[in-house]
Order: C-alpha cells, then sequence, then structure tokens
C-alpha cells in the first residue's frame, strides 16, 4: 500500500537550556526572517554575535517556563492526532504517516525528509502550522523543503501543500472554542464585560509594502472568529514580539494594553492568534511579561487562551484540508490514468 506522508512544518523551539544559542544562531542565519542589509556578506559572524549576546537572557525566559520550548512535545501530539484521522480517511488506499518537520532545531526540516526517504515514502503533503502566509514563516519553510529537494535532484517526491488558512471553518472555530474556555475562567458575572486583544507575532512594516499578506490575512481571521461569535464584545488586534530599529506593525500589545486600561478595560482575554501551539512567546511574552504590564497598569483580571495544541477543531482542519487536495489529486491522476489507455 502507498504511504501519504505529511509534514507539519514549523520554526522550533529549544528542548534544552544548552540549544538556545544554537537555536538562536540558526534563525539569525535565516535570510528569509531577517535582513543584514549591506552588511549580509557578513551573515554567518553577524548570527553567531548576536546569539552569544542574547542566549543569556533568553535563557532566563526558558527557564521560566521549564527549561526548554515545548512546541517539540506540542507538534508530536499534533502529528499522532493528525495521522490518526488521515489514517482514518484513507483506510485501505493509502498507509499515512506524518512527521515533523523545524527551521531551527530538531527535528529539521532536512530530518523530517530524510526519514519520508528511508521509509520510501514518495507522496507527501507539506502542512504548515502557521495559519497565515509570511515569507518569514511559511515561505521560508518551503524554500528549505525546496533547496534540500532539489539537492536530491528534484524528483523523489511528489508534493502537495497548503500555504495558508486563515479562514477555514473550522481553524476559526477552534479559535472560538479556545476563547469561550477563556471567557469560563472568568466570575460568571464578569463574563459580559471581558474585552478580547487578539495578539500576532509582528513583522516589519517593509515586508507588508512589498506585498507579503500576513497582515491582512491576521485582520481576516480576527474578523472571521467576531463575526461567527455575533461580535459578542469588544475586541482589538495588535502585534508583539518587535525585535530591532526599523518600524513594525502596529499597535504594539504592550501600548495596547495600557491604552484598554487607560480607557477603564479591568477584564480581559488575550487571544494569541497567530500561533497554534504553546511556546515562549504565549508562556512567557504574553502569559509572564504581559501579565506583569496589564497589572501595573490597573488591569484586575487578566487572562490568555491557551494555544490550539491538539484541539480536536484544529485536528480536523488540518485533516479536511489534506484530505479535500489529496482526493482532488487521486481524480486527477485516474482522470490521466484513463485518457491514456483509450485507443
Amino acid at each position: 500500500m502507498e504511504t501519504l506522508g505529511v509534514v507539519l512544518l514549523n520554526m522550533g523551539g529549544p528542548t534544552s537550556l544548552d540549544a538556545v544559542r544554537p537555536f538562536l544562531q540558526n534563525l539569525f542565519l535565516d535570510r528569509e526572517i531577517i535582513s543584514f542589509g549591506p552588511m549580509e556578506f557578513a551573515r554567518g559572524p553577524l548570527a553567531r554575535f548576536i546569539a552569544k549576546r542574547r542566549a543569556e537572557i533568553v535563557k532566563k525566559n526558558y527557564a521560566m517556563i521549564g527549561g526548554k520550548s515545548p512546541l517539540a512535545e506540542i507538534s508530536a501530539q499534533q502529528a499522532r492526532a493528525l495521522e490518526s484521522a488521515l489514517a482514518a480517511h484513507f483506510d485501505g488506499r493509502f498507509a499515512v504517516r506524518v512527521v515533523v518537520g523545524f527551521s531551527y532545531w530538531h527535528p529539521f526540516i532536512a530530518e523530517a525528509m530524510e526519514e519520508l526517504d528511508r521509509e520510501g515514502v514518495s507522496r507527501v503533503f507539506l502542512m504548515p502550522l502557521y495559519p497565515h502566509y509570511s515569507k518569514t514563516t511559511t515561505g521560508s519553510c518551503m524554500k528549505t523543503w525546496r533547496d534540500l529537494h532539489r539537492a536530491k535532484g528534484g524528483r523523489r517526491f511528489r508534493v502537495q501543500s497548503v500555504k495558508a488558512y486563515p479562514v477555514d471553518a473550522r481553524y476559526v472555530a477552534a479559535l472560538g472554542a479556545r476563547i469561550d474556555e477563556g471567557l469560563a475562567a472568568f466570575p460568571a458575572e464578569r463574563r459580559g464585560g471581558v474585552t478580547l486583544l487578539f495578539s500576532a507575532h509582528g513583522t516589519p512594516v517593509k515586508l507588508v509594502q512589498q506585498g507579503d499578506p500576513y497582515s491582512l490575512q491576521i485582520r481576516d481571521t480576527v474578523e472571521a472568529v467576531m463575526r461567527a461569535r455575533g461580535n459578542d464584545r469588544p475586541y482589538h488586534l495588535s502585534f508583539q514580539s518587535k525585535v530591532g530599529p526599523a518600524k513594525w506593525l502596529e499597535p504594539n500589545t504592550v501600548d495596547m494594553v495600557k491604552t484598554l486600561a487607560a480607557q477603564g478595560v479591568t477584564d480581559l482575554l488575550v487571544v494569541p492568534v497567530a500561533f497554534t501551539a504553546d511556546h515562549i512567546e504565549t508562556l512567557h511574552e504574553l502569559s509572564i511579561e504581559l501579565r506583569r504590564e496589564a497589572a501595573e497598569a490597573g488591569i484586575g483580571s487578566f487572562r490568555v487562551t491557551a494555544g490550539l495544541n491538539d484541539s480536536p477543531l484544529y485536528i480536523s482542519s488540518m485533516a479536511a484540508q489534506i484530505i479535500a487536495r489529496v482526493e482532488r489529486r487521486l481524480e486527477l491522476e485516474q482522470n490521466v490514468r484513463a485518457a491514456s489507455t483509450k485507443p
């Protein structure tokens, strides 16, 4: 029986405190995620220098959430759940193998490719754990896969993929379910007054000017989620994780929290809209750092929704998208075979 191989693509995270520095170095070596402009010729030394300077601070942050990123474990859970869902659908037609491929730490995309190659898998589906397309995330992952595949001659795998799914109904429903769970954690008498703050990882404005669709797709997701909820409460969108001196997407999440507090908001639920798994930016940047900022600003009740992780709704979103595309490819292949046998 032919095997369908699925690769879950994400950035990855350090699996120990010792892995923080090499993880950061790998990140800064990626031309798609950061530009060094006229200093591009020195990317290698600059990446090593920046990683060394930032490592100790970043280590402290990881130490506060257990000494490592949980992405590897969560992604493995997502892979198992998705494999089970796909196997149930394709029962008798395909065996299914779902693996994880990270950009900046183990298991690397190259390791995922080698694993499928060793197992003789030739039909592959690339599934980004980024619902919104940016050249710095999905684009970078896809480029890495293409470069590695080209090095094998470009004929080893037959590849399909999803580039983005910002308004997929099941994905939107999964976010809505996490919001409901978050609201349920507030006292019943205060739930009606809770404001939602959707927080997404920011990007430099320059990327938007170059046509990167990420920020528009983020807004599409937020609007779709709120439409599905009947626009039941006040909501806002902001952007986090700014680094460097360049102008980034605004408003900044910390600034937005201070603004909301000044406007009298006392109950706030933060929704990490661009992230599909809990990691340093949800567990530390939002749940620890932003919580402290909110308390200092006067917000008395502050919560962050859980990541989608292996939510059945999110798993069903990925499964449905893969199934639809693979079924269309199978139908096309069948039609081609039928046409080739006609006299």
